[in-house]
């Protein structure tokens, strides 16, 4: 396993987050410094304390340890929101419609495979 790449996960997602090392550290139970080395890939993590990071940071352990990055619900919604950030109203009302189609369309193909 790439420490360092793991390491890095965990900070991409802890700032998604808006959470320092610190509210990190309190939630999973573990030192500031101890967090700070595990991003910076200096120490090896247990499995235990992988399962209660990913737990403090509400993804999965095999986001972090795989690198599924793109498939993380909290970073997924932040891409969404920072779309709709810039569009007026009507752009919204178009999206939202477009949306719900495509929702219904992609659920409705599930159900036929």
């Amino acid at each position: 396993m790439d420490y360092l790449k793991l390491g890095q996960r965990i900070r991409l997602y802890r700032e998604k987050l808006k959470m320092t090392q610190q509210m990190l550290g309190e939630q999973a139970d573990y030192s500031v410094q101890h967090i700070s080395h595990i991003e910076t890939g200096k120490t090896k993590l247990s499995v235990e304390c992988l399962f209660d990071i990913a737990n403090a940071l509400n993804v999965s352990v095999d986001e972090l340890a795989c690198g599924y990055v793109a498939s993380s619900s909290v970073i997924l919604d932040e891409e969404i929101s920072a779309l709709l950030e810039d569009c007026t109203p009507k752009e919204k009302h178009i999206l939202l419609e477009t949306l719900k189609t495509l929702k219904a369309s992609l659920r409705q193909e599930e159900e036929t495979e």
